[in-house]
This record gives C-alpha cells, structure tokens and sequence, in this order.
C-alpha cells in the first residue's frame, strides 16, 4: 500500500472520449494530469498604522514581513479523478488550488513546479481550465438561458456557428437540470426575485463546463446547499470525471455519503499535507498512525478533528499534526527515491501569471455584440427603475415651469431666467448622477473575473457600459426641457430651444462621464454614494451662479474649469440673451431698488459672464466628456492589471 501521493482514477480514465457530434460540431476533450512539486506559498504580514511603527521597540521591528502558508506540497492528480482537497478552517485548501489554477496569487509569493501532463505550465492553464468561485456571481437581471448564451458566445470557438452555441447551451441546461428555470432570472437578493440557492450553484457549473474544459476547480462547491442539494451536485461532478475530466474541489466537512463520493482526497493541516490519496486507504491510514476512524463515525468529521487546532490546547493539538504530517512527508520522500528525479524549473520564477490573460476566443466585434446586449438588457429589464428614471425629468421639468411659470420676461425676468437656467442644469446633472453612480461597484467582480477568463477586453466592457445607458442621458433632458422651458416662458424660438436643449444633453454626459470616475474608482456601492456628493458640490458652487465669476480667487478659477456647470450655465445664458434687443426698464415687485439692465448684453455681464465664450463653453463641456472618460477607463483598467 502505498501513500506517495500519486493518484490514479478509475477504469473510466482511458476511454475514449470524443463525444458524438452535436449539430455537426463534434467535441473532442483532451485528458489532462496535473502535478506538483515542492510548493511553497508565503503571504505578507499587515504592518501596523504608521503611528504604531514610530513608537515599536527593537524587537517589534525585526518582526517578519511575510508568513508562510503552503510548506513543500508535492502531488499528482491523474485524468478523470476526483479529488477533495479537505481540512480544518485556515489548513490552506483555497490558497493550494489557487496556487493550481493560477488565480487569485497576486499578494502571495510562490515558489514551486506545476505540470501539465508532465510538462511545465504557461500561460494557458486559464483558457483549458475552468474555476468555479465559492461566491455566486451573477449579473441577476438575466435569465438562465440568457446568462448561458452570453458564455456560450464568448467562450466557445469563434468558429462555432450561433446554432451550434445554441445547443450547446441546451445540452448544458439539461445535463445539469436547469431546463425547467431556464427563462427564470437569475435574482438578485432583496430587489428582484430568481432561481434558488441550488440552481444557482449548478448554473455556476454549467457557466464552466459549457467549453468542455479538460481541468475543474471548485472551491467549496456545496457550501450553502443542504444535504441532499450536496449530494446531487457532488454526484454531477462524479460523472463529469467519470468522462474524463480532471477536478478538484476544496471542502470542508462533507457528510458521509458525499465523502464516499469522492475518489481520493488531500488533508491538509497547518498547510502541510497530512494525506494524499484514495478515500478507501485514508481510514486504514490514519489508523496505522494510532489514529483509528471509529466505527458508524463520518471520516470526514474523524479526519478534520484529528487535525484540528482547538482553542485551549493549540500545543498538544499543533503536536499531533507536525507527527502526522511529518509520517506523510518521510513515506512520501521514501517513495521518491524509488523514481528517477527530474530536474524541474520554477514555475513561479520570473514569471507574473497574475497578470497574463488568455487569449480570446472571439473578435473584437463579436466581443462588442454579446457585451452591448447583455448592458443593453441589464440596463433596461429592471423596469420600475427605467421608468423612474423618466419620471424624475418630467418631475424637474413640471417643477421648473411651476415655479417660474411665465416669470421671464422684463426686468423681474432677467433674475428669474438665471435661476430657471440654473436649476434645468442642476437636476439634469443630479439625475444623471445618482442613475450611474452604481454602474461599476455592482458588476465589478463579475468584470473582474470575466475579463480574467479571457472572456472580453477591458475597453469592450466599458464602452458597452456606456452605449448602453446613452439613450437615458439624451431623452431624460429633453422631457425635461420640453415641459419646463416653454411654461417657464424662455426665449421662443425653436432654434434656441434646441440648442438649449443640446447644451443640456452635453451637460448630462458631461456629469455622468464624471460620476463614471467616480464609480469605477469606488470599491463598493456604498463608498460611491458616500463621496459623490462632497466631489459633485464644489463643481455646483464655481458654476457661476451663487458667485460672480470675477470675483473668485484664481485658485478657484482653475477649478472652475472642471466645472460643467460652469460651462452649461454660461452657454445656455449666452443662448437666451445673445441678440435679445432692449429690455424695458420697469419692476413689477420690489426689486426697483436694483440696476435696470438695457438688453441682453448686460444681462449677460451683469453674471461676470462673457458672450464670446459660446464656443469655448461647448468645447469646455466636449473636452469634460472626453477627459473624465478616459480617466474612468483607465481606472477600470488599472484594476484589471492588479495581480489575481
């Protein structure tokens, strides 16, 4: 019997596996071992504030910088084996199969060798692996068939014809029993009701095994599901090997069925392996150790309560572990001096596969039409929230003409168009704001591990963002302006109107090119919400209404130039009092005490404004746009490139 971490799977690996054609598209699925050897992972340690650090003795500052997590793992893992990666909290499942897969290593240094099919690994391991998160994510406003149809057209072949993606997404949803809930949303918690909690996790499946991949992970794939939703998972993942599929999943304490599942398993503890192989040799082992499973006992429980740390006696608990774990590593080292060694390169040395993508299965334009319609659909399904959006400029544009209603004419009017000018831009740009401020913190990581899948490109996922919500920015002003430019009794003339009109639609891009910013900086929703309205102020205070503009300081000027009110006010002042002619000097209220201004070149100065500016205005507010935007995209891309 031997235990050198070597795992064989079952008859059923050397079948042949190439699948019947499906609508002329025939599968073929290239059997993959995977191998590893001499692991070792190291994480760093959090420094303390700065504060702390000046008052540290000595002592404190000799401290390490970094810990190590993973000690010397080796391993090999066969074609069409199952394994389970098992032990207590904090033994180091997750980070092992993370350190397997490629992904999520950017804040751990890795040394070791990993082999495919006894050849070192490159940068395809993303393209022929597929991992499935512990986390559900969803972009919820979707359906089941219309999330798998997203995949199917950007992680299957470019070659692959529609109809031949469209079956594949059918075979997918009946191999994992998701045909009945497949035009169902996905959901999201609290606000749009979807499929459960189990169908959530066999979709995650499914989002995966729709390429066909050769090599699955899985971290913690039953958590959240009962016992019986456990069960059916793990036995779909039984046959998924049984066809010749490599996989391993981390998992934490299955029940005794679901254990029996499994063709071997790896204990880890303190991130040393304590076993490595068949579930049927693990209870004969550990009882060869003076650790014996008793009888009508889980062995999952038994195994990770053996190598458990339990508070109150970490010494004799940490004691037990080092002499299982070190009985592991000599029958292991004795076991190797039986095969020839080969000489084996770092697979982590001087390359950063954090950073490495996969490359795309499809073009750029084919990338851009599957992205703009899910954006397209996810922007426009929620309904109550699209016609609210309407609702709010047909608001601002009755509250507009209400309070102002036929109160801009003579020289009472002159204050009251400002005020009129001003408020149309303020509620288009607090509109605008508040409908976009989510945009990115909501899907951020599901862009995040799309884009690390190789699914899309960083610059489609943003341009598609923005195409998608561009009708909202250029309709919701003009409901607005429709309803309060004429009741409020502004310059009639349709010309005018219209370009008022355009001023405000460049107003509204302008703000949300700004909040895009914002957004994409923001980790979550919450911290959007939180600064946008103390970095949204100071732009409404420079926009040239509550202060002069030749009064402000030049510290306050140079500000002032990122300020689209500041250029949308002027412009739409410009546009109303442009050639206006002369106005009668006479107050109907008791405003007699102030100046009469003769016509609309002195109204225009009379604000510390400049008709001149008309065209320096526009292309303030088109530079704005552009600006902010590319600042925004090169946000979001700067996340991307963090290391995984």
């Amino acid at each position: 019997m031997l235990y050198d971490g070597v795992l064989t799977g079952n008859a059923t690996s050397n079948r042949d596996y190439n699948r019947s054609p499906l609508n002329n598209f025939e599968y073929t699925r290239e059997k993959v071992s995977i191998s590893w050897e001499n692991l070792d992972v190291f994480v760093k340690v959090p420094q303390p504030s700065l504060r702390k650090r000046l008052h540290l003795i000595t002592e404190e500052q000799e401290k390490p910088t970094r810990k190590q997590v993973l000690y010397n793992l080796s391993g090999r893992i066969d074609a069409g084996s199952l394994l389970a990666v098992m032990g207590a909290s904090g033994a180091g499942k997750s980070t092992l199969m993370n350190v397997l897969a490629q992904r999520n290593i950017g804040q751990m240094d890795v040394t070791g060798t990993v082999l495919l099919n006894d050849c070192p690994i490159t940068s395809e391991m993303t393209s022929m692996s597929a991992y499935i998160q512990q986390e559900d994510l969803f972009v919820g406003t979707l359906t089941v068939r219309e999330h798998l149809t997203f995949q199917a057209s950007l992680r299957m072949d470019g070659h692959v014809s529609r109809e031949q993606r469209i079956a594949r997404v059918q075979e997918v949803m009946l191999q994992f029993g998701l045909t009945k809930c497949a035009d169902t949303f996905i959901g999201i918690p609290g606000r749009l009701q979807g499929i459960s909690g189990g169908e959530k996790r066999r979709l995650s499946f499914a989002s995966e095994i729709i390429t066909d991949p050769p090599l699955l992970f899985a971290d913690e794939p039953t958590s959240g599901l009962d016992s019986f939703m456990a069960q059916n998972l793990v036995a779909t993942m039984q046959q998924l090997a049984d066809q010749g599929r490599t996989i391993i999943c981390t998992i934490h304490q299955p029940s005794s069925e679901v254990y029996a599942m499994f063709h071997s398993i790896l204990m880890l503890a303190e991130g040393r392996i304590a076993f490595m192989g068949s579930t049927e040799n693990a209870i004969d082992y550990f009882k060869c150790l003076g650790y014996p499973c008793p009888d009508n006992f889980n062995p999952a429980d038994f195994f990770v309560r053996t190598l458990a740390i339990k508070p109150g006696n970490e010494e004799n608990c940490r004691k037990r572990v080092k002499t299982i774990c070190d009985a592991y590593t000599q029958e292991s080292a004795a076991n190797e001096t039986k095969r020839a060694k080969k000489v084996l390169q770092d697979s982590f040395s001087g390359n950063d596969y954090a950073v490495r993508r996969s490359p795309y299965k499809v073009s750029w334009f084919q990338q851009f039409r599957s992205v703009l319609w899910r954006s397209w659909l996810t922007n426009n399904r929620d309904s109550t929230v699209f016609k609210m959006r309407f609702l709010q400029s047909i608001f601002a544009g009755l509250m507009t003409g209400l309070f102002f209603f036929q109160s801009c004419d003579g020289q009472d009017g002159i204050y009251n168009v400002f005020g009129v000018m001003f408020y149309l831009i303020t509620s288009t740009s607090y509109i605008q704001v508040y409908s976009v401020v989510f945009t990115f913190p909501e899907e951020r990581r599901v862009f995040l591990r799309d884009n690390h899948s190789g699914m899309y490109r960083t610059d489609i996922y943003f341009l598609c963002k923005t195409f998608a919500q561009v009708p909202q920015f250029v309709f919701g002003p003009l409901l607005m302006i429709a309803i309060g430019y004429w009741m409020a009794g502004l310059r009639p003339d349709p010309i005018r109107f219209l370009f008022a009109y355009g001023i405000l639609v460049l107003v509204s891009l302008a703000s949300v090119s700004y909040t895009y910013v914002i957004s994409a900086f923001a980790p979550t929703s919450s911290a959007s919400i939180a600064i946008i309205e103390p970095m949204v102020l100071p732009f409404l205070l420079l926009g040239g209404f509550f202060k002069d503009n030749t009064t402000l300081p030049w510290w306050l000027r140079v500000v002032q130039f990122l300020s689209w009110w500041n250029y949308g006010f002027e412009a739409m002042a410009i546009n109303q009092w442009d050639n206006y002619g002369n106005i009668t000097c006479s107050f109907k209220g008791k405003a007699s005490h102030l100046p009469c201004i003769g016509n609309g070149e002195e109204a225009i100065e009379s604000r510390g404004l400049d008709k001149d500016h008309l065209l320096i205005d526009i292309c303030g507010l088109l530079s704005l746009i552009i600006a902010f935007r590319i600042i925004a995209f090169l946000i979001l891309l700067r996340s991307t490139y963090r290391k995984q």
